[in-house]
Protein backbone atom coordinates (compact mmCIF):
# COMPACT_ATOMS: atom_id res chain seq x y z
CA UNK A 1 0.00 0.00 0.00
CA UNK A 2 1.57 3.25 -1.05
CA UNK A 3 0.80 6.96 0.35
CA UNK A 4 -0.13 9.26 -2.37
CA UNK A 5 2.38 12.35 -1.96
CA UNK A 6 1.12 16.07 -1.29
CA UNK A 7 2.69 19.33 -1.65
CA UNK A 8 3.34 19.10 2.00
CA UNK A 9 5.50 15.65 2.54
CA UNK A 10 8.35 16.66 1.32
CA UNK A 11 8.64 19.66 3.46
CA UNK A 12 7.89 17.24 6.73
CA UNK A 13 10.51 14.61 5.26
CA UNK A 14 12.93 17.80 4.72
CA UNK A 15 13.11 18.81 8.05
CA UNK A 16 13.33 15.01 9.31
CA UNK A 17 16.01 14.76 7.39
CA UNK A 18 18.05 17.63 8.11
CA UNK A 19 17.65 17.04 12.01
CA UNK A 20 19.30 13.45 11.17
CA UNK A 21 23.28 13.40 11.67
CA UNK A 22 23.49 9.62 11.79
CA UNK A 23 20.45 8.24 13.27
CA UNK A 24 17.61 9.60 15.65
CA UNK A 25 15.32 7.44 17.44
CA UNK A 26 11.86 6.33 16.26
CA UNK A 27 10.44 8.22 19.60
CA UNK A 28 12.04 11.38 17.51
CA UNK A 29 10.61 10.34 14.54
CA UNK A 30 7.00 9.77 15.48
CA UNK A 31 7.38 12.88 17.33
CA UNK A 32 7.71 15.21 14.68
CA UNK A 33 5.41 12.99 12.11
CA UNK A 34 2.77 13.40 14.34
CA UNK A 35 2.80 16.56 16.26
CA UNK A 36 5.12 18.92 14.34
CA UNK A 37 3.45 22.78 14.79
CA UNK A 38 2.88 22.88 11.04
CA UNK A 39 2.71 19.77 9.78
CA UNK A 40 2.47 17.05 11.84
CA UNK A 41 -0.30 14.38 10.90
CA UNK A 42 -2.34 15.76 14.22
CA UNK A 43 -1.78 20.06 13.82
CA UNK A 44 -2.55 19.76 10.44
CA UNK A 45 -6.51 20.68 9.20
CA UNK A 46 -8.04 17.48 7.75
CA UNK A 47 -10.79 14.86 8.73
CA UNK A 48 -8.99 12.16 10.63
CA UNK A 49 -11.84 9.94 11.78
CA UNK A 50 -14.64 8.57 10.14
CA UNK A 51 -15.54 7.70 6.86
CA UNK A 52 -13.33 10.53 4.88
CA UNK A 53 -10.50 9.95 7.21
CA UNK A 54 -7.71 7.53 8.18
CA UNK A 55 -9.74 5.36 10.85
CA UNK A 56 -12.68 4.96 12.89
CA UNK A 57 -12.43 4.82 16.62
CA UNK A 58 -15.54 3.28 19.11
CA UNK A 59 -16.92 6.79 20.10
CA UNK A 60 -17.54 7.39 15.47
CA UNK A 61 -18.86 4.38 15.50
CA UNK A 62 -22.86 5.21 16.96
CA UNK A 63 -23.30 7.52 20.38
CA UNK A 64 -24.67 4.54 22.28
CA UNK A 65 -20.88 4.39 23.46
CA UNK A 66 -20.78 8.02 24.61
CA UNK A 67 -24.16 7.06 26.27
CA UNK A 68 -22.81 3.95 28.04
CA UNK A 69 -19.78 6.43 29.89
CA UNK A 70 -21.57 9.32 30.09
CA UNK A 71 -23.96 6.94 32.63
CA UNK A 72 -20.89 5.59 34.12
CA UNK A 73 -19.30 9.03 34.67
CA UNK A 74 -22.64 10.02 36.30
CA UNK A 75 -23.16 6.96 38.62
CA UNK A 76 -19.52 7.06 40.34
CA UNK A 77 -19.56 11.14 40.58
CA UNK A 78 -22.77 11.32 42.46
CA UNK A 79 -22.10 7.63 44.15
CA UNK A 80 -18.70 9.01 45.52
CA UNK A 81 -20.21 12.59 46.27
CA UNK A 82 -17.61 14.29 44.61
CA UNK A 83 -17.37 17.28 42.35
CA UNK A 84 -19.27 16.81 38.62
CA UNK A 85 -15.94 17.33 36.79
CA UNK A 86 -15.05 15.44 33.94
CA UNK A 87 -12.14 16.40 31.28
CA UNK A 88 -11.59 14.36 28.36
CA UNK A 89 -7.94 14.08 26.86
CA UNK A 90 -7.48 14.20 23.33
CA UNK A 91 -10.60 14.45 22.81
CA UNK A 92 -10.57 15.03 18.73
CA UNK A 93 -13.06 17.25 17.07
CA UNK A 94 -15.29 16.78 20.28
CA UNK A 95 -17.51 14.14 18.77
CA UNK A 96 -17.79 11.99 22.54
CA UNK A 97 -18.19 15.03 24.20
CA UNK A 98 -21.03 16.12 22.82
CA UNK A 99 -22.74 12.88 22.90
CA UNK A 100 -21.98 12.59 26.56
CA UNK A 101 -23.61 16.43 27.72
CA UNK A 102 -26.37 15.65 25.35
CA UNK A 103 -27.37 12.26 26.97
CA UNK A 104 -26.39 14.24 30.59
CA UNK A 105 -28.46 16.83 29.94
CA UNK A 106 -31.76 15.07 28.67
CA UNK A 107 -31.25 12.32 31.77
CA UNK A 108 -29.89 13.87 34.42
CA UNK A 109 -30.22 17.85 34.13
CA UNK A 110 -30.01 18.58 37.59
CA UNK A 111 -26.26 16.56 37.39
CA UNK A 112 -25.44 18.39 34.20
CA UNK A 113 -26.50 21.92 35.59
CA UNK A 114 -24.00 21.30 37.86
CA UNK A 115 -21.50 20.18 35.51
CA UNK A 116 -17.73 21.50 34.51
CA UNK A 117 -16.35 19.23 31.07
CA UNK A 118 -12.80 20.30 30.82
CA UNK A 119 -11.88 19.38 27.20
CA UNK A 120 -8.32 18.71 25.98
CA UNK A 121 -6.14 18.33 22.64
CA UNK A 122 -3.28 19.41 21.52
CA UNK A 123 -4.15 20.02 17.35
CA UNK A 124 -5.25 23.51 17.23
CA UNK A 125 -7.34 22.30 14.13
CA UNK A 126 -9.35 19.63 16.31
CA UNK A 127 -9.85 22.34 19.42
CA UNK A 128 -11.55 24.83 16.32
CA UNK A 129 -13.56 21.81 15.52
CA UNK A 130 -14.55 20.65 19.27
CA UNK A 131 -15.00 24.43 20.05
CA UNK A 132 -18.01 24.83 17.00
CA UNK A 133 -19.32 20.98 17.93
CA UNK A 134 -20.15 22.21 21.52
CA UNK A 135 -20.58 25.73 21.47
CA UNK A 136 -24.32 24.77 22.75
CA UNK A 137 -22.73 23.63 25.87
CA UNK A 138 -21.68 26.62 28.72
CA UNK A 139 -20.28 24.00 30.56
CA UNK A 140 -17.41 23.34 28.55
CA UNK A 141 -13.69 24.82 28.80
CA UNK A 142 -11.33 24.32 26.25
CA UNK A 143 -7.29 23.63 26.49
CA UNK A 144 -4.34 22.73 24.37
CA UNK A 145 -2.52 21.07 26.88
CA UNK A 146 -3.00 19.54 30.43
CA UNK A 147 -0.20 22.11 31.72
CA UNK A 148 -2.53 24.91 30.66
CA UNK A 149 -5.34 23.09 31.58
CA UNK A 150 -3.66 22.29 35.63
CA UNK A 151 -2.43 26.11 35.38
CA UNK A 152 -6.36 27.63 34.73
CA UNK A 153 -8.07 24.67 37.02
CA UNK A 154 -5.44 23.40 39.31
CA UNK A 155 -5.99 19.74 40.57
CA UNK A 156 -8.92 17.85 39.36
CA UNK A 157 -11.02 16.26 41.67
CA UNK A 158 -13.54 13.83 39.08
CA UNK A 159 -13.14 11.52 36.07
CA UNK A 160 -9.86 11.68 33.34
CA UNK A 161 -11.08 10.21 30.31
CA UNK A 162 -8.93 9.19 26.92
CA UNK A 163 -10.43 6.91 24.37
CA UNK A 164 -7.40 6.08 21.81
CA UNK A 165 -4.34 8.66 23.21
CA UNK A 166 -1.40 6.63 24.51
CA UNK A 167 -1.62 4.77 21.28
CA UNK A 168 -0.38 7.58 19.50
CA UNK A 169 2.36 8.31 21.87
CA UNK A 170 5.75 8.24 20.61
CA UNK A 171 7.81 4.53 21.22
CA UNK A 172 11.35 3.83 20.78
CA UNK A 173 11.80 0.47 19.13
CA UNK A 174 13.90 -2.13 19.96
CA UNK A 175 15.01 -5.72 18.87
CA UNK A 176 16.70 -8.89 19.73
CA UNK A 177 19.68 -10.48 17.78
CA UNK A 178 22.27 -13.30 18.93
CA UNK A 179 21.00 -12.79 22.43
CA UNK A 180 21.07 -8.85 22.57
CA UNK A 181 18.56 -6.21 22.76
CA UNK A 182 19.11 -3.22 19.85
CA UNK A 183 17.47 -0.44 19.52
CA UNK A 184 15.90 -0.07 15.95
CA UNK A 185 16.23 4.37 14.50
CA UNK A 186 16.02 5.84 11.79
CA UNK A 187 18.40 6.93 9.40
CA UNK A 188 18.22 8.17 5.39
CA UNK A 189 19.75 6.64 2.78
CA UNK A 190 22.00 7.59 -0.13
CA UNK A 191 18.93 8.16 -1.87
CA UNK A 192 17.21 10.42 0.90
CA UNK A 193 14.75 7.84 1.52
CA UNK A 194 14.22 7.15 4.96
CA UNK A 195 15.28 4.30 6.89
CA UNK A 196 15.67 1.61 9.34
CA UNK A 197 18.81 1.00 11.28
CA UNK A 198 19.95 -1.33 14.02
CA UNK A 199 22.08 0.15 16.26
CA UNK A 200 23.81 -2.42 19.19
CA UNK A 201 23.18 -0.72 22.10
CA UNK A 202 20.84 0.84 23.72
CA UNK A 203 19.94 4.11 25.89
CA UNK A 204 20.09 3.52 29.23
CA UNK A 205 16.93 4.66 30.23
CA UNK A 206 15.16 2.35 27.60
CA UNK A 207 17.44 -0.51 29.22
CA UNK A 208 16.18 0.60 32.44
CA UNK A 209 12.13 0.38 31.41
CA UNK A 210 12.90 -3.11 29.94
CA UNK A 211 14.24 -4.18 33.33
CA UNK A 212 11.46 -2.63 35.46
CA UNK A 213 8.57 -3.49 33.02
CA UNK A 214 9.49 -7.42 33.64
CA UNK A 215 8.94 -7.80 30.06
CA UNK A 216 10.88 -11.00 28.05
CA UNK A 217 12.42 -10.44 24.77
CA UNK A 218 12.52 -13.38 22.72
CA UNK A 219 15.18 -14.20 20.13
CA UNK A 220 14.34 -12.02 16.90
CA UNK A 221 11.28 -10.60 18.45
CA UNK A 222 10.80 -6.66 18.21
CA UNK A 223 8.86 -4.29 20.44
CA UNK A 224 8.48 -0.90 21.33
CA UNK A 225 9.26 1.08 24.61
CA UNK A 226 6.94 3.65 25.77
CA UNK A 227 8.66 5.69 27.76
CA UNK A 228 6.47 8.45 27.00
CA UNK A 229 3.55 6.57 28.36
CA UNK A 230 5.12 6.43 32.15
CA UNK A 231 5.65 10.05 31.78
CA UNK A 232 2.18 10.63 30.76
CA UNK A 233 1.10 8.90 34.37
CA UNK A 234 3.13 10.89 35.71
CA UNK A 235 1.44 13.73 34.91
CA UNK A 236 -2.05 12.27 35.43
CA UNK A 237 -0.79 11.52 39.24
CA UNK A 238 0.00 15.08 39.48
CA UNK A 239 -3.22 16.35 37.82
CA UNK A 240 -5.92 14.05 39.85
CA UNK A 241 -6.09 14.73 42.96
CA UNK A 242 -9.14 12.30 43.31
CA UNK A 243 -11.03 10.40 41.08
CA UNK A 244 -10.77 8.23 38.14
CA UNK A 245 -8.71 7.63 35.58
CA UNK A 246 -10.15 5.96 32.45
CA UNK A 247 -8.15 4.89 29.70
CA UNK A 248 -9.58 2.94 26.50
CA UNK A 249 -7.18 1.77 24.42
CA UNK A 250 -5.88 -1.61 22.56
CA UNK A 251 -2.88 -3.27 23.64
CA UNK A 252 -1.03 -6.52 25.04
CA UNK A 253 -0.40 -7.99 28.85
CA UNK A 254 3.27 -9.12 28.80
CA UNK A 255 1.67 -12.96 28.38
CA UNK A 256 -0.04 -11.64 24.87
CA UNK A 257 3.57 -10.06 23.56
CA UNK A 258 5.12 -13.50 23.75
CA UNK A 259 2.66 -14.69 22.00
CA UNK A 260 4.31 -15.42 17.79
CA UNK A 261 1.85 -13.04 16.05
CA UNK A 262 3.33 -9.96 18.01
CA UNK A 263 7.10 -10.96 17.31
CA UNK A 264 7.43 -8.13 15.29
CA UNK A 265 6.40 -5.40 17.17
CA UNK A 266 3.09 -3.60 17.18
CA UNK A 267 4.07 -0.12 15.22
CA UNK A 268 2.29 0.89 11.75
CA UNK A 269 0.91 3.66 9.89
CA UNK A 270 -3.22 4.35 8.92
CA UNK A 271 -4.30 5.85 5.88
CA UNK A 272 -7.38 5.75 4.26
CA UNK A 273 -8.51 3.21 6.57
CA UNK A 274 -5.35 1.25 4.69
CA UNK A 275 -3.05 -0.48 7.05
CA UNK A 276 0.45 0.66 6.06
CA UNK A 277 3.10 -1.77 7.16
CA UNK A 278 6.35 1.17 6.78
CA UNK A 279 5.90 3.84 9.49
CA UNK A 280 8.59 5.74 7.92
CA UNK A 281 6.35 6.59 4.48
CA UNK A 282 5.81 10.07 3.97
CA UNK A 283 5.41 11.62 7.81
CA UNK A 284 2.79 13.56 8.10
CA UNK A 285 0.14 12.20 6.03
CA UNK A 286 -0.55 8.70 8.03
CA UNK A 287 -1.05 8.35 11.64
CA UNK A 288 1.22 6.11 13.76
CA UNK A 289 0.18 4.01 16.10
CA UNK A 290 1.19 1.39 18.52
CA UNK A 291 -0.69 -1.02 20.55
CA UNK A 292 0.09 0.00 24.57
CA UNK A 293 1.88 -1.77 27.23
CA UNK A 294 -1.01 -2.98 29.54
CA UNK A 295 0.66 -4.07 32.83
CA UNK A 296 3.27 -1.24 32.16
CA UNK A 297 0.35 1.02 32.53
CA UNK A 298 -1.01 -0.28 35.72
CA UNK A 299 2.49 -1.35 37.28
CA UNK A 300 3.35 2.39 36.67
CA UNK A 301 -0.01 3.54 38.05
CA UNK A 302 0.38 1.84 41.18
CA UNK A 303 4.07 3.16 42.11
CA UNK A 304 2.48 6.84 41.40
CA UNK A 305 -0.70 5.77 43.60
CA UNK A 306 -3.66 4.92 41.36
CA UNK A 307 -5.67 1.98 42.40
CA UNK A 308 -6.54 -0.45 39.65
CA UNK A 309 -10.29 -0.91 39.88
CA UNK A 310 -10.88 -2.96 36.66
CA UNK A 311 -9.03 -3.67 33.12
CA UNK A 312 -11.48 -5.78 31.18
CA UNK A 313 -12.31 -5.91 27.38
CA UNK A 314 -14.42 -3.21 25.97
CA UNK A 315 -17.44 -5.80 25.20
CA UNK A 316 -17.72 -6.55 28.82
CA UNK A 317 -17.51 -3.00 30.15
CA UNK A 318 -20.08 -2.01 28.18
CA UNK A 319 -22.20 -4.78 28.63
CA UNK A 320 -21.49 -4.65 32.50
CA UNK A 321 -22.52 -0.66 32.83
CA UNK A 322 -25.78 -0.73 30.65
CA UNK A 323 -25.42 -1.56 26.81
CA UNK A 324 -28.55 -3.55 26.20
CA UNK A 325 -30.66 -0.79 28.26
CA UNK A 326 -30.17 0.92 25.22
CA UNK A 327 -31.50 -1.79 22.96
CA UNK A 328 -34.85 -0.44 20.88
CA UNK A 329 -38.09 -2.54 20.61
CA UNK A 330 -39.36 -1.48 16.76
CA UNK A 331 -41.36 -3.09 14.44
CA UNK A 332 -39.74 -0.60 11.39
CA UNK A 333 -38.79 -2.77 8.80
CA UNK A 334 -36.37 -0.29 7.23
CA UNK A 335 -32.56 -1.27 7.48
CA UNK A 336 -31.45 2.59 8.08
CA UNK A 337 -33.87 3.90 10.69
CA UNK A 338 -32.51 5.23 13.38
CA UNK A 339 -33.90 2.19 15.78
CA UNK A 340 -31.83 -0.44 13.57
CA UNK A 341 -28.72 1.47 13.57
CA UNK A 342 -28.89 1.81 17.27
CA UNK A 343 -29.66 -1.93 17.64
CA UNK A 344 -26.97 -2.80 14.92
CA UNK A 345 -24.64 -0.63 16.54
CA UNK A 346 -24.87 -2.48 20.17
CA UNK A 347 -24.75 -5.80 18.15
CA UNK A 348 -21.25 -4.79 17.21
CA UNK A 349 -19.74 -3.60 20.35
CA UNK A 350 -21.83 -6.92 21.96
CA UNK A 351 -20.92 -9.68 20.00
CA UNK A 352 -17.52 -11.52 20.11
CA UNK A 353 -15.15 -11.04 17.32
CA UNK A 354 -16.25 -7.48 16.66
CA UNK A 355 -14.83 -3.80 17.44
CA UNK A 356 -14.65 -4.42 20.92
CA UNK A 357 -12.40 -7.07 21.59
CA UNK A 358 -9.75 -5.07 20.39
CA UNK A 359 -9.88 -2.86 23.33
CA UNK A 360 -9.77 -2.56 26.52
CA UNK A 361 -11.03 -0.06 29.47
CA UNK A 362 -8.65 0.23 32.18
CA UNK A 363 -10.12 2.28 35.89
CA UNK A 364 -7.79 3.32 38.13
CA UNK A 365 -8.13 5.32 41.29
CA UNK A 366 -7.04 7.85 42.86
Amino acid sequence: MTVQASGVIPILQKKIQQSIADDISYAEFIETALYDPVRGYYRRKSDKIGSSGDFYTSSSVHPVFAWVFADYFYDYLTRCNAPYMICELGGGSGSFAKEVLSHLKLKHPEFYNELHYLYVDVSEDHLAKAQDQLASFQCVSFYQSTDKLKSAQGTINGVVFSNELLDAMPVHVVEKREGVINEVRVSIKSTEKLEEVIVHKVQPEIEEWLNWSGLNIQEGNRIEVPLKMNEWVDEMSALIESGLLVTVDYGYSNAEWQEPSHRKGSLRGYHNHQLIENPLLNPGQMDLTTHIHIDSLLKKGKEVGFTTISCTRQRDFLLEHGLFNFLYEHQNPDPFSKESRLNRAIRSFATPGGISDSFHVIVQEC
